[in-house]
């Protein structure tokens, strides 16, 4: 703790959220190394929050490590394109510290960030906040626009 009681802040390189992420699983009584991702480009885990799945990725870029955390919600419907886009518009108007995009038609939640002076905390939230959006965009989108289940696929 610093001064006045402040947090110090992490130097944010790889191995420091690593530390993080692990501590997050282990915190909700998960394995770590059970949830990690094979070939991630980076360092990458999964967990499942209801009908999300959430991905989370450390990655090494040109400006530093990068703390992403993404989950894929429906696919792009084949009718009703246009209300479909700019219902996600509207819906991005009220998010908060997260995204929506697309990539190869499937909609994602999205949250990035540099790892520069990342807490604990900080992770723990943006883990938290992506789940909980993409649990509940998920099965509403999809009723809304007859838009397949990402995870449909593959049952």
């Amino acid at each position: 703790m610093g001064l006045f009681g402040t947090k110090r802040a992490s130097h944010g390189t790889v191995q420091e959220v690593m530390h993080m992420i692990e501590h997050y699983f282990k915190k909700r009584g998960l394995d770590p190394h059970a949830h990690e991702l094979e070939g991630a480009e980076g360092y990458g885990w999964h967990l499942t929050e209801g009908s999300a799945r959430v991905y989370i990725f450390v990655q090494d870029t040109n400006t530093g490590p990068t703390l992403r955390i993404t989950a894929p919600l429906v696919h792009v419907p084949d009718t009703n394109r246009e209300a479909f886009y700019r219902r996600l518009l509207d819906i991005n108007t009220d998010l908060h510290n997260c995204a929506l995009s697309t990539h190869e038609d499937i909609v994602l939640v999205v949250a990035q960030r540099p790892t520069l002076a990342l807490d604990q905390e900080e992770l723990d939230a943006m883990v938290w906040n992506v789940a909980y959006v993409a649990d509940l965009l998920d099965d509403k989108l999809a009723r809304e626009f007859n838009a397949r289940m990402y995870w449909d696929r593959c049952a």
